[in-house]
């Protein structure tokens, strides 16, 4: 990678996860100086698939490499859309079918991250613990678990809806708002489970295929790698708690029930789970926060630090990644004597395209639960868009160039400025968890003007 030219900025990035290292390979592009700090031992890698948009990837095509080894990980990036009985719907790509998607495994993005930011000699610290941030006139900084203090121009806080970054960005960190709805997920060896005809018939031959299955108060989505398979099955929990918990685990019992009268292959999938044991999520919300840097701007939140998704959006990933192009290129523009402002000028360029992407998740899941069939098989179209037109056909880097001159007129002397990077003919308002929840529960689920499609 040829870098451009030295920025003089520092930067200290406080997570190693999708959004910290996207961002730490994007800012050494840009000629930020940058260190990555991370609390996992090296090697701890975790998760399911997922699926990083187009938008997501127009700069890491720019990484010598980058992408064809992203691409030899991943598998193709279309869904076939069933409804919970077996019928067929439809095989749709997710997002551009002219500007394809990558579907991965957040563990294997990680580590392919993570190779790339070994391979460009950007110091990266395991085992290391940030406990609390702090900012100067002229810095931001962080207080380790050990009693170090480690300081930089900007400290970017990309450690997760965890990070102890809220009460240097906003004074408090708002309590998690249950969803309403539980996520059940694994990952293991297809090869026991293909030994299983009713699974084989589905899977076997194919590399990779991935399945949707769409029934009442219930969705699972299921994915065959080469040699792995997972499933992620999310249903209504009557009365759930906000304990935000990533590691639980519990038996297959309760995903079997909330399939019972589904189609063969999916209970017989989840019948094939080694030790009948899978990981249980409790889905958490917080309301959109629109402050993301800190108030002298030193301390920045990008990733889920900043604003969490439900899965069901299907832009989580999208999303991070989004915010490492476009910080890097604001920190760029501003130079090292405007910092402070670069990270406020990213923040409020991003922050209404992301809520609405948010929103995303609920709607989604909304058409998945209660689903009006008839509808579907006279339009099967109705279930093929989990991303809008208006998230894909995006390039958040060019667009932080193109706008960042306007936008910090508008912060600094309040000039005129509108986003254009959201849903066409939608005025954004502000919107909360309970407001979406309430209005479902009712019946009266929320329907937004502009086009989302």
């Amino acid at each position: 990678m040829k870098r451009e030219e030295d920025t003089g900025i520092s930067i200290l990035v406080v997570g190693g996860g999708i959004a910290g290292l996207s961002f730490a390979i994007e800012a050494h592009h840009k000629g930020h100086n940058v260190r990555v700090i991370e609390r996992r031992p090296r090697g701890e890698t975790f998760g399911e698939m997922i699926v990083i948009t187009t938008p997501a990837l127009h700069t890491p095509k720019k990484w010598p490499g980058f992408m064809e080894r992203a691409r030899q990980e991943g598998v193709a990036p279309v869904l076939n859309m069933k409804k919970f009985d077996g019928t067929l719907i439809g095989t749709f790509p997710i997002g551009d079918p002219k500007d394809l998607s990558l579907a991965i495994y957040r563990s294997k993005l990680h580590n392919v991250l993570h190779e790339y930011v070994s391979q460009l000699g950007i110091p990266v610290e395991f085992s290391a613990t940030a406990a609390d941030f702090f900012e100067g006139e002229d810095h931001g900084g962080v207080i380790m678990s050990d009693g170090r203090r480690l300081t930089a121009d900007v400290v970017v806080a990309a450690d997760g809806v965890g990070t102890k970054s809220w009460a240097s960005v906003v004074g408090s960190k708002e309590a998690p708002i249950s969803s309403g709805f539980i996520l059940y997920r694994v990952t293991f060896p297809a090869a026991p489970a293909l030994e299983n005809p009713v699974i084989a018939k589905e899977l076997e031959g194919f590399r990779d295929r991935a399945f949707l299955h769409a029934g009442p108060g219930a969705h699972v989505v299921t994915c065959k790698s080469e040699n792995e398979i997972c499933w992620m099955l999310t249903r209504r929990e009557d009365g759930g708690d906000d304990e935000e918990d990533w590691a639980k685990t519990t038996s297959i019992d309760k995903a079997l029930k909330a399939v019972e009268g589904w189609e063969p292959f999916m209970t017989e999938l989840i019948k094939a789970t080694p030790n009948h044991t899978v990981l249980e999520w409790k889905l958490v919300w917080r309301n959109p926060q629109p402050r993301w840097a800190s108030p002298g701007g030193r301390i920045v939140q990008i990733g889920d630090a900043a604003h969490p998704f439900l899965p069901t959006s299907a832009s989580g990933g999208t999303m991070a990644m989004e915010d490492a192009y476009s910080l890097a290129a604001c920190l760029q523009i501003a130079g090292k004597n405007d910092v402070s402002l670069a990270t406020k000028v990213h923040n409020h360029l991003r922050f209404e395209r992301v809520s609405c992407a948010q929103k995303l998740g609920f709607k989604n899941r909304e058409l998945f639960h209660n689903t009006d069939w008839d509808a579907v098989a006279k339009n099967p179209e109705v279930m093929a868009k989990m991303v809008g037109n208006w998230l894909v056909h995006h390039d958040p880097a060019q667009y932080a160039n193109e706008n960042y001159a306007k936008c910090a007129e508008h912060l600094l002397r309040g000039a005129p400025f509108e986003n254009t990077n959201s849903v066409p003919g939608y005025k954004y308002k502000p919107w909360t968890v309970r407001e979406l929840l309430d209005a479902s529960e009712s019946g009266n689920p929320v329907h937004d003007e502009g086009d989302w499609s």
